[in-house]
């Protein structure tokens, strides 16, 4: 179905700095992508949007979601994949030496996945031992995304939970050609905000990001290609205005969260 590899030094793309980001092409089994492509949600599963840049989202959190994966067993058999023990470890032993890097996650030594996170009082108790001990306990985020001619996600550099990003691209064939689809990564180039909870920015706090930050890595909107990053002070990102009035941008984020 898809393979990663051992190490970030191993991908197509590495960055170390300012944050990290890396790339895999060819990422999954090409007949595999294109059935996963093919088989992409339509419009009318998608009840929920952002405020801001009115980005569209089904993830799985969503009652619609599971109708969804009946429906499609490249989908399920992707998923149940991805929402395991197995996969979790293998992207945290990929990113561990970054992570260590990371102030905020220095003291992070192995991850515990939860199937079904249970949050009363004794479970958050133990939780809160285990990361005293350097033990995450780690659940999956998996949300695919729509976005429509007008839309677009403000500059954020994710929740405090996060720990680590994926993003797969669904493009038709003419929005391969398109530049700005993709996801802008964005560096200080006056003052470094120095904000651990980077939430999606209103409209004048975005002008007055783009004053301080230039774009020093815009990752194209390709088929097939696993694009990912490690959440710090510095993972600052966005996605530009869409200029397409014929096609819907199609993308898939899977994302590692602290419990």
């Amino acid at each position: 179905m898809f393979k990663l590899p051992k190490q970030l030094s191993e991908m197509d793309i590495d960055i170390d700095k300012p944050f990290s980001i890396f790339e895999k092409n060819n990422f999954f089994d090409n007949e595999f992508y294109n059935t996963l492509s093919q088989e992409f949600p339509k419009e009318e599963y998608f009840y929920n949007k952002h405020d801001l840049g009115n980005k569209k989202y089904l993830n799985n959190k969503d009652s619609n979601f599971n109708i969804f994966l009946k429906k499609s067993n490249a989908w399920q058999n992707f998923y149940n994949e991805v929402n395991s023990k197995k996969f979790l470890n293998e992207i945290f032993l990929l990113c561990k030496n970054r992570l260590f890097s990371i102030n905020e996650r220095k003291n992070i030594r192995s991850i515990d996945f939860k199937l079904n996170p249970n949050s009363n009082f004794l479970n958050r108790a133990i939780r809160k031992i285990k990361s005293l001990m350097g033990i995450y306990e780690v659940r999956l985020a998996f949300e695919f995304s729509l976005m429509k001619n007008g839309d677009f996600i403000p500059p954020h550099n994710d929740t405090e939970n996060k720990l680590v990003s994926l993003m797969i691209y669904f493009p038709d064939e003419i929005q391969t050609k398109e530049r700005d689809l993709g996801t802008n990564f964005f560096k200080s180039v006056k003052k470094d905000l120095n904000i651990w909870k980077g939430d999606m920015m209103s409209h004048e706090k975005s002008k007055e990001f783009y004053q301080s930050h230039s774009i020093f890595y815009k990752s194209k909107f390709d088929r097939n290609k696993i694009v990912g990053f490690i959440k710090s002070k510095d993972s600052w990102h966005d996605v530009s205005k869409i200029k397409s009035s014929s096609e819907l941008r199609k993308s898939l984020n899977i994302n590692l969260y602290k419990i």
